[in-house]
């Protein structure tokens, strides 16, 4: 089999807990590596997840953590073999799901990551595992993209939206399942949808209880955060008075590369050097 051409898009996080739960992750670590107990596996939501301790590394004098993780995709409900044969896909061998690959850098409170699966579930998939590495079960942890721009905190001082503009291939909307925001989960099932490469909207009556503003700004998040999306623009009036003008599809840090593989499946020496190369493009550790 020759080698295919594959984009890798990396993602970058703030991380936002307490102090003390940086120590708390490092600590797990080196314990894990101790006790030699580099595998994890549990269960969320009737999901299971895989996570892989690696040894730490360093960067610019800082210690980073390269963490492996498979997330099950239970879409799969059959196997066909060359045969006819169709039966139920044995699970008892492992996990059938979707690599992700991130990098924690707990000194700088930032995270990256990226995955070859739903590329929208790669902030909660950080987030999940990230809960698994605190100690204070009462604390809480939150991940944003980290901006590149201002664009994304003027976004937020906005106190009315008065139009938001979007363009945005169909297809990656069906692909995010539990992540996919309420607004768009009624038109990902549409035929409408299946039949179109671009879906193009404008959205300027806020008074529908599907178009409320919490709403639109959970679909501005997720939007922003998607490679899919080619036009986000929003409008509104900020706490003076004033109109804006937001572009924001553009607002966030990213790395893209291209690399040559044998199929979909990224293994992890490859992996680690990508998000470690992602981490050297950008001055984001002061």
């Amino acid at each position: 089999m020759g080698k295919i051409k594959k984009r890798i898009t990396v993602r970058f996080f703030s991380i936002d807990a307490a102090n003390s739960f940086f120590n708390d992750f490092v600590s797990i670590n080196q314990a894990n590596r101790i006790n030699e107990k580099h595998v994890r596996v549990f269960n969320i939501r009737g999901k299971k997840y895989l996570i892989k301790i690696h040894d730490k590394l360093e960067h610019s004098k800082r210690d980073v953590f390269f963490l492996s993780i498979v997330r099950e995709r239970n879409t799969w409900q059959a196997r066909a073999l060359s045969d006819g044969t169709i039966s139920a896909i044995p699970l008892n061998q492992g996990i059938l799901g979707d690599p992700y690959y991130y990098l924690v850098v707990p000194e700088g409170k930032i995270i990256l990551g990226f995955t070859t699966g739903p590329i929208a579930s790669v902030r909660s998939v950080a987030n999940t595992i990230l809960q698994q590495f605190k100690k204070d079960r009462t604390s809480k942890i939150s991940l944003e993209p980290i901006s590149k721009e201002q664009e994304y905190e003027r976004l937020k001082d906005l106190n009315k939206l008065t139009e938001v503009r979007f363009s945005v291939n169909p297809s990656s909307l069906s692909e995010s399942g539990d992540e996919l925001p309420n607004i768009f989960k009624g038109l990902s099932s549409s035929p409408f949808m299946a039949s179109s490469s671009k879906l193009e909207l404008t959205i300027s009556d806020f008074g529908d209880t599907s178009f409320t503003q919490e709403n639109i700004l959970d679909a501005v998040d997720y939007l922003s955060d998607s490679e899919y999306c080619t036009t986000l623009v929003v409008k509104g009036v900020d706490s003076e008075g004033e109109k804006q003008l937001l572009n924001l599809n553009r607002a966030y840090l990213r790395y893209s590369t291209i690399i040559h593989i044998r199929g979909n499946f990224v293994d992890e020496k490859i992996a680690k050097n990508i998000v470690l190369d992602a981490l050297n493009s950008q001055n984001i550790l002061k």
